[in-house]
Formats: structure tokens, C-alpha cells, sequence
């Protein structure tokens, strides 16, 4: 089951025994974890009828005999599984012995009057696990998988309609580059911007601009187009911003170097007929990165972009044996380079 179908349910007072999050994104695990407190405990949620079991130090058992024991502050309660890796192909080195057996029979005997929610921060579910074989109608899962490009943009755009607030698609476009498509960044600055607007009923592009600040990826991204398109002046402005703010010229050349690579190895593979996606499960980049870099080089040539990248590893080992001042190598890097493919 999706998130948004889980959400629905919660608001109609639809509740399962047993909920299985499996994914990444721990934001949307937060989300669905909030929407079941506040509707199935409500204002009587307290520590007595809300309890959380890690599985790192604490066996499953536990958590099972927790859930079939009475409370006497509530009439109902959560238990919370935390980092069920056993139910995953995961492997951890730790001495706690869970009794994996204790916790199927749970699923098909569920106490009444408990909602038992089970964390599970990985890919997916190993299911080649009999536990996993034969969960039970009553076992409800949620994907919270990392979400990419399209999908962070609908959710992001559901949550300020959802807060009553209007944003233009260009502003909103301008936001998540500055997030980087990343959901858990994006909330966390859209939390920010709902609190800086106060009873505004729209955010604003000066709003992002004043409240959302770019990241040094974001920031060297750009740089890294300026060298590419020989836009000089631009490029120095802003190298000299980021020294400005304290950033290191070794770590600013680590990152422009890891673009040029990223040029390279996408350059390659697309000869090779990867399209997007398959580029970005082989790099193990984000898919949006990969969007993005690609629309970026796409007018330069491999061969452009394989010198680029080698005078930066020459550059790197000439600043780390003190050879070249980081500082002014760098910006005689940006300058040679600027002026040979402008």
C-alpha cells in the first residue's frame, strides 16, 4: 500500500493490527507514524500507551509480550518495532536472540485494542523469509521508499495544498533545486517557509530565496556549468562567495572534480544506450542528478570533458603537495580553463 491510501485510511478511523513500513525514507515513516498517533490514541497518547522497542539491543519477544500485555492507563495502544533488520537480508553484528517464530504467531493471533508498528529502514523485505512467506491479510505494508525527481515534486505540491498555501510552478521548481529534489531536505525548509509566511496565503520566489539556503553541492553545481561554458566572471564571483564562507578550496575542488567525473562516466554509458535511470542505478546516483547533469553537458564533447577532468586530478595533487596555492590554483584553473572554451 502506498503512503497517500495508508493516510486516507487513518482519517476514516481504518485501522490494521500490524503495519510493516519498509523503505528509506524515513520522513514518510514520520509521517505515517504521526497520522496513526494522532488518530488512534489522539490527545490520551502518553509514554504508557506508546512504546518503542529497538532491535539493535532489545529482542523481538519483547516487543510481542508488550503488545499482549493489558494496559491499565489506556484502552488502546502502539507498540513500535524500530530497525526489524532480521526481516530483511541485512546482517548485523549484535548478541540478541529474536524469536522470529514469537513474532509470526503475533500476526495471526493480534491483540486486540494494540496497533503494532513495525520499522523496517531498508530496500525491501527478504522474501525468501518463511515469516515474510505467509504474512497474514491482517499485516497491512507501506512502501516508504526513497522517492525521486517527480514523485518528491506531487508529494511536495500535495503538502502545501494540503496547508492551504498557493506556490507558482516556477517558484516551486526554484525550491527543489535548491533541495536537490531530496524529500527529507524539502520538508524540513518547507516547515520554515510555512512559519516565515505566517498568514500569507502564497510563497514566494524572495521567500526561498531569503530562507532556503542552497547547499555547497547545489552552489558548485553551478560553478562547475560557469568553468563548462567559459562564463568567467561568473565563475570567479562565485568561487570567491564560497571561500567567503569559509568553504575550503580543496573541498570545493573535490566537488568540482566529482562533476567532471560524473560528465565522463555518463558520456561513456550513454554510448553504451543507458538511458537515465539505468545510469543511475549502475553510478548509484540520484536520478535527479543524473537529469541534470545530463542536460547540463549534454553540447560537450567526451573528449572535452575527460581533459577537464584529468588537469583537476593534476590540480589536486599539485594542492596537496603544496606545490600550488589552493587558493589561487583553483582560480587559475577556472581561468585557463574559461579561456580555452569560451
Amino acid at each position: 500500500m502506498d503512503l497517500q491510501r495508508a493516510l486516507q485510511s487513518l482519517k476514516q478511523q481504518v485501522f490494521s493490527p500490524v503495519y510493516l513500513l519498509v523503505g528509506t525514507e524515513k520522513r514518510l515513516m514520520e509521517r505515517f507514524e504521526e497520522a496513526l498517533m494522532a488518530t488512534y490514541l489522539g490527545d490520551d497518547a502518553n509514554e504508557m500507551n506508546h512504546l518503542a522497542f529497538d532491535m539493535e539491543n532489545t529482542p523481538v519477544q519483547s516487543a510481542v509480550i508488550e503488545a499482549n500485555s493489558f494496559s491499565f492507563f489506556s484502552e488502546r495502544k502502539i507498540v513500535r518495532i524500530k530497525d526489524a533488520y532480521f526481516l530483511t537480508g541485512a546482517k548485523k553484528k549484535t548478541r540478541v536472540d529474536h524469536d522470529i517464530d514469537q513474532l509470526a504467531d503475533y500476526f495471526n493471533h493480534p491483540a486486540p485494542d494494540v496497533v503494532v508498528v513495525i520499522e523496517v529502514p531498508y530496500e525491501k523485505l527478504d522474501k525468501r523469509k518463511k515469516v515474510i512467506k505467509k504474512l497474514p491479510d491482517n499485516v497491512t505494508t507501506i512502501d516508504v521508499s526513497e522517492m525521486q525527481g517527480p514523485a518528491v515534486k506531487t508529494y511536495v505540491e500535495q503538502t502545501i495544498t494540503q496547508a492551504g498555501v498557493d506556490i507558482s510552478p516556477a517558484t516551486l521548481q526554484y525550491f527543489l533545486e535548491r533541495v536537490n529534489y531530496e524529500l527529507s531536505p524539502a520538508l524540513n525548509e518547507l516547515e520554515k517557509l510555512l512559519l516565515f509566511i505566517g498568514d500569507s496565503s502564497e510563497i514566494t520566489q524572495h521567500d526561498v530565496e531569503i530562507l532556503v539556503t542552497p547547499t555547497l553541492d547545489d552552489d558548485v553545481f553551478h560553478l562547475t556549468d560557469y568553468i563548462m561554458t567559459g562564463q568567467v566572471e561568473q565563475a570567479i564571483q562565485l568561487y570567491r562567495e564560497l571561500l567567503g564562507h569559509n568553504e575550503q578550496p580543496i573541498g570545493i575542488l573535490a566537488l568540482i572534480q566529482s562533476n567532471f567525473r560524473l560528465y565522463t562516466q555518463i558520456a561513456q554509458l550513454k554510448r553504451l544506450g543507458y538511458n537515465q535511470g539505468s545510469m543511475a542505478k549502475e553510478l548509484g546516483v540520484h536520478p535527479y542528478r543524473i537529469k541534470m547533469t545530463a542536460k547540463q553537458m549534454a553540447a560537450y564533447s567526451a573528449n572535452r570533458l575527460m581533459r577537464g577532468y584529468m588537469q583537476l586530478v593534476e590540480l589536486e595533487h599539485e594542492m596537496k603537495t603544496g606545490k600550488v596555492d589552493q587558493k589561487q590554483g583553483l582560480e587559475w584553473f577556472i581561468l585557463q580553463f574559461c579561456a580555452r572554451e569560451a
